[in-house]
């Protein structure tokens, strides 16, 4: 199953690049639904660093804990097209019965702005379980659009 956005974003496609690297930003866009903690003693990084997994946790509305995972970046370009895979993997609770792969992409407009395809396609143990749950994901995909919306005049590189 899969949740997805393409949304055009007010900020240069170097600036999504750059926020889209951010721990800050992935929290932001998701917070109230699903709340990120880092697992890590130091807490979050300034940026993901490719192929350095990050342990994290999530909690739905900060509440309803739904389990830890790691976040594990890797970047390449697609036919020129800047791409962002997170690899990592669930590790306990909800996350550990889904296997994710979540691709983030940029492309630059003419008119300055960025282009950006968001993709998140999982696979649950037992499948329906990710039939279940996909009308929250899409929420969440939803929120996620609206808040990139609103924080991307804010990004500059």
């Amino acid at each position: 199953m899969h949740v997805g956005l393409r949304i055009e974003l007010d900020a240069p496609v170097d600036a999504v690049r750059d926020a889209l690297l951010r721990p800050s930003v992935m929290v932001a866009v998701t917070k109230p639904f699903l709340v990120y903690r880092s697992l890590d003693p130091e807490g979050f990084p300034e940026h993901w660093t490719p192929h350095d997994p990050h342990p994290i946790s999530a909690s739905t509305f900060g509440v309803l804990p739904s389990g830890s995972s790691h976040v594990d970046i890797d970047l390449h370009q697609t036919e020129g097209v800047p791409v962002q895979v997170d690899r990592g993997g669930g590790t306990s609770g909800l996350f550990a019965r889904m296997d994710m792969r979540h691709r983030m992409a940029v492309s630059a407009l003419p008119d300055g702005r960025t282009l950006f395809r968001d993709r998140l396609t999982y696979r649950t143990r037992p499948a329906l379980l990710g039939v279940v749950l996909w009308p929250g994901m899409w929420v969440i995909w939803q929120w996620r659009a609206f808040r990139m919306r609103a924080l991307a005049p804010t990004w500059r590189a």
